[in-house]
């Protein structure tokens, strides 16, 4: 069962975060920043949330344009990087693990290449290093078109997110938010992308944004910390195939990959578990590594 976040608090700037921060801990030294995903927010993290505040004082933040995060006139991967440099030197105010899932861990991946003072580690959920290529129109208009006429007809956007695709198979085959039930059931789902900025899904419906694919060529290439990268099996959905596992290996030196076979995109809303049972020795090994 999914715990409540604490109390969402505001990062002033352009635009303003919303975050949330677990402050206390059993140490309140080792901090974990949790970024989300694209149409999510950052409730998608409830499941590991307060698992991780037992131990790690604990933060996470809403996406630009998604959640209560403020609307931007930029939805470009190197603004959406920035604000995750913001978020560390603006509230963490320290060294962090950041984890990233999808967008993400693109996000993560940038502050660790432009702040390499504050992020000891990352963990990387299914990183999407095809970002720059963009989504397909047809299903993405769909979503700019529900947002559109979300409040005049909420019952048609219930039924849009009823039949919008999940990224990868549920644990029971489910191929829709309208099937899934539990974490990713659609009344669930509903709340993360009402409030989605449709000028967000406009940044992605267009031709390859060759900017982004140059930096997240650039990003990787700074990337200096130890990295894991936690992946389903590219058959199910995950970004992670071998030529993007390859891409990783070639530019990280610190690198470990662990996979969960029968999941695909979406790793710690189906797996908590076995998510958690991989990150915690990762953690623990940060943890216990001799300062200097």
């Amino acid at each position: 069962m999914a715990k409540r976040l604490p109390r969402t608090r505001t990062l002033k700037g352009d635009p303003p975060l919303a975050h949330y921060d677990s402050v206390k801990a059993i140490d309140p030294s080792f901090t974990v920043l949790l970024i989300h995903a694209s149409l999510a927010r950052s409730e998608d993290w409830e499941n590991i949330f307060p698992r991780l505040a037992t131990r790690y004082r604990t933060v996470a933040y809403d996406l630009r344009g998604h959640g209560k995060s403020g609307r931007a006139s930029d939805y470009s991967l190197r603004a959406f990087g920035a604000d995750a440099v913001r978020m560390l030197r603006g509230i963490v105010k320290g060294p962090a693990v950041v984890i990233g899932h999808s967008l993400g861990a693109l996000c993560a991946i940038a502050a660790a290449a432009q702040a390499p003072d504050l992020v000891t580690a990352l963990v990387l959920e299914d990183p999407t290093l095809a970002y720059g290529k963009g989504w397909k129109p047809d299903q993405y208009m769909a979503l700019r078109d529900a947002l559109t006429k979300k409040v005049e007809d909420p019952k048609a956007f219930q039924r849009f997110v009823d039949r919008w695709p999940l990224a990868s198979p549920g644990p029971r085959g489910e191929r829709t938010y309208g099937e899934s039930r539990g974490f990713y059931a659609a009344e669930r789902m509903i709340t993360y992308m009402r409030d989605i900025d449709p000028a967000f899904a406009d940044s992605r419906i267009k031709p390859v944004d060759e900017d982004a694919t140059a930096a997240i060529r650039e990003w990787l290439a700074q990337v200096g910390c130890p990295v894991l990268v936690l992946a389903g099996e590219p058959r199910l959905g995950s970004n992670v195939d071998d030529a993007a596992e390859w891409t990783l290996k070639r530019s990280i030196k610190d690198l470990t990959v662990r996979r969960f076979p029968g999941t695909g995109h979406l790793l710690h809303g189906f797996r908590p578990e076995q998510y958690l049972e991989n990150l915690e020795p990762f953690l623990r090994r940060l943890r216990e590594a001799p300062v200097g």
